[in-house]
């Protein structure tokens, strides 16, 4: 009775979510729900249960012996959870929309905070201007060639950028106006601070705009940077997801975890920079670099923001530097961030076919 009264409670609010209308009941269902849980253990230690069912799916428990069959409720219950999060962000999505026009908002917003304090503490040895570093492995060319029109629509000068490319450059051969270094290797094995590497040490002007592929400028974005008073050694922004919730800008690393900060607090060496987006000095690089052996979310990032913060280089928050990560599986939950990853073929429920995954740790090697 118990497993019947709870589904239909979650149906109900699934309806209610729908309409928009059950706001005030997440976090009395997301009680029920472990409630539930617990209830399936003690049945199970009792040898009872009792059928139920969800809508459009029966699940008959005849024995409570089968591990199978308590696995399948559990996966209901798991496609239940991810049925609440794709309704919530699809209302969260469906408030964006109805926004005049997004680019402006965010250019207020922009504007509204100020940037933080911290100012360079060297003098730069190489021409003004700014050198874009892109690492790519090849797989996404459309994301790139977005990015490389940001870029070009910032309507800088010539003599004033250069924009490099790193990784499986194989596509960009006679590609006007961009410089390619081919490093098919380290891209294959995802060892991101070795490509990240060679461009900052090839990079000809004093600002070194590290990316990733898949970034995009904000129109106004080389402006902002260059309005900056007090000047900066590393200087991040605003960072948004394609649903413009925040993607990990100015963020803390705790007990291995990222955690974002609100934009009005001051620097702190428990910070670190994200790999995919950072502007940093010519002169970090003469003592500096990062670890060329650190793989895929083996936090490469974290490893180089500590050892700068260490030897004294400030970091500026920049909120009109915005960029945005153009990847649709990432959103902002609460104080963190989230991926959608597909759950391996293997499982035997097709329904199953997307979950929440936190976003991966960051070790401090």
């Amino acid at each position: 009775m118990f497993v019947r009264n709870t589904f239909g409670k979650i149906q109900s609010f699934l309806q209610k979510i729908s309409n928009g209308n059950g706001n005030g009941e997440l976090k009395s269902l997301m009680l029920e729900i472990e409630t539930l849980k617990g209830e399936l253990e003690t049945l199970k230690k009792v040898n009872l249960l009792p059928q139920s069912s969800t809508a459009g799916t029966q699940v008959d428990v005849r024995s409570l012996g089968s591990d199978n069959d308590l696995d399948l409720i559990k996966q209901e219950i798991e496609i239940l959870r991810n049925e609440m999060q794709d309704n919530i962000a699809a209302i969260h999505r469906l408030e964006i929309l109805t926004l005049s026009s997004r680019m402006d908002l965010l250019s207020a917003f922009g504007k509204a905070l100020p940037p933080t304090v911290p100012g360079r503490t060297r003098r730069s040895h190489k021409p003004q201007g700014f050198s874009f570093g892109i690492i790519t492995n090849g797989m996404r060319p459309e994301k790139l060639a977005k990015l490389v029109d940001s870029i070009k629509f910032q309507k800088l000068y010539p003599d004033y950028y250069e924009i490099m490319v790193a990784g499986c450059t194989a596509d960009l051969n006679g590609s006007e106006g961009i410089r390619s270094f081919p490093m098919e290797d380290a891209a294959q094995q995802g060892r991101l601070g070795a490509m990240r590497n060679v461009l900052a040490k090839s990079a000809k002007f004093n600002k070194f705009v590290c990316l990733d592929d898949d970034f995009l400028l904000h129109p106004n974005w080389a402006g902002s940077v260059n309005e900056v008073k007090g000047d900066f050694d590393v200087a991040t922004g605003i960072i948004l997801n394609p649903d413009i919730s925040r993607y990990c800008d100015w963020v803390n690393i705790i007990e291995n975890y990222t955690f974002l900060r609100t934009y009005d607090q001051t620097f702190d060496k428990c910070q670190y920079v994200t790999g995919g987006y950072g502007i940093y000095k010519d002169y970090i690089f003469d003592e500096h670099s990062w670890n060329d052996d650190l793989g895929f979310y083996q936090g490469e990032d974290v490893s180089f923001s500590r050892r700068l913060f260490d030897a004294g280089y400030q970091l500026k928050f920049i909120p009109k530097a915005i960029v945005m990560h153009d990847d649709e599986r990432y959103r902002q939950k609460g104080y963190g961030v989230v991926r959608l990853k597909p759950v391996d073929r293997r499982v035997v429920d097709p329904n199953l076919s997307m979950k929440m995954e936190k976003l991966c740790p960051r070790t401090l090697t």
